[in-house]
């Protein structure tokens, strides 16, 4: 896959097409936006690129070099990344990539380190790492990818180029899907908003049948007499499995949060658009093809009251990684929204 492959990070590739042009490389990257956006693969290209027998500044994907780097087994070119289970990246592995800078490359003009999910990294980790990119062996390119460099330490961001990578447009994830699936077009039209410019996300909402869990959400939160306790059971029992880590748990249940805010965010532009009289009806729903259902559920709910549900779901999201009861969560953040509906009603 050549850097023309990459999609909608234009400004990322006419940058180094030019530095490598020009050979004025940074020793140090850290590519940062967020998850399922192209970093990561961006990163595997760019030292295909850097190493491709071919003439040019781009990789041809077939000389053998650009063969051993897709399948990570160029001498070179070395990974870092989280053990499967573990909470950070170890100071144990950033010491053997520091002992790896040391040495010269085996086969190459440089020798590259990729560290995945940087932001991971713990704080001896990161103080090792520092003690490395203060000083920099030379032929030596090193790449951060994470997904908030708010969490990277400003000591290494400063030595390090930022390259910041955009969300995809909804339009192109939206075509990358219908091309590749033979999927209802609510459901491509809906996943392709709800994924956040992340084709890497849209592609997870796809293979979990996320549209229809959706569905099921909205179906059973606009119900005039929804049982809250109920509601929280069925959620429970349905989406989250007792084999399922902590970690996982929580991730299922931000989606499912995520399913309810946008549920009232779509509530909230319909509300809007009936107090100002506002035509252009299908202004950036997320559920479109459910509006007559979202248009009754927001006559019993003034405007105020909805913003107040988004913003405790906000908050609950907040919470999320900090409660360690996720069942309770789920219980409190569904009843105060029934209450509130159950106020709104009466």
């Amino acid at each position: 896959m050549p850097f023309s492959d990459i999609l909608a990070q234009d400004h990322i590739i006419d940058h180094f097409k030019k530095a490598i042009k020009a050979d004025q490389l940074s020793h140090a990257y850290i590519f940062t936006g967020q998850e399922g956006i192209g970093k990561t693969l961006f990163a595997k290209e760019f030292a295909k690129a850097l190493n491709c027998k071919s003439d040019g500044n781009d990789s041809c994907n077939l000389c053998q070099n650009c063969i051993r780097i897709e399948k990570h087994n160029h001498p070179d070119i070395f990974w870092t990344e989280r053990e499967e289970k573990a909470k950070f990246i170890k100071i144990e592995n950033i010491r053997n990539l520091q002992n790896s800078v040391r040495l010269s490359p085996l086969e190459s003009d440089f020798k590259i380190f990729i560290i995945k999910e940087a932001d991971r990294m713990n704080e001896e980790a990161s103080n090792c790492l520092l003690k490395t990119l203060e000083e920099p062996s030379p032929n030596t390119i090193i790449i951060l990818i994470t997904n908030s460099i708010t969490s990277i330490k400003d000591t290494i961001r400063s030595r390090c180029q930022i390259i910041r990578f955009h969300p995809i447009p909804i339009h192109i994830i939206e075509n990358q899907l219908k091309d590749k699936f033979d999927a209802d077009n609510n459901k491509i039209r809906w996943i392709s908003r709800f994924c956040n410019g992340s084709l890497g996300n849209a592609l997870h909402l796809l293979s979990d049948n996320h549209y229809e869990i959706n569905n099921e959400i909205v179906t059973r939160m606009t119900e005039p007499d929804m049982d809250n306790l109920v509601f929280a059971e069925e959620v429970i029992d349905s989406y989250l499995s007792a084999g399922d880590s902590l970690e996982e748990k929580r991730q299922i249940l931000k989606s499912i949060l995520h399913c309810i805010l946008q549920l009232y965010r779509d509530l909230l532009i319909i509300k809007v658009m009936n107090v100002h009289d506002i035509q252009q009806k299908k202004l950036s729903l997320f559920n479109t093809d459910r509006e007559d259902i979202l248009q009754k559920h927001a006559n019993y709910l003034t405007q105020e009251q909805i913003m107040y549900v988004i913003d405790e779901i906000l908050e609950s999201i907040q919470y999320i990684d900090f409660n360690l009861n996720i069942n309770l969560l789920i219980e409190n953040i569904i009843t105060r929204i029934t209450v509130l509906n159950s106020k709104a009603r009466s």
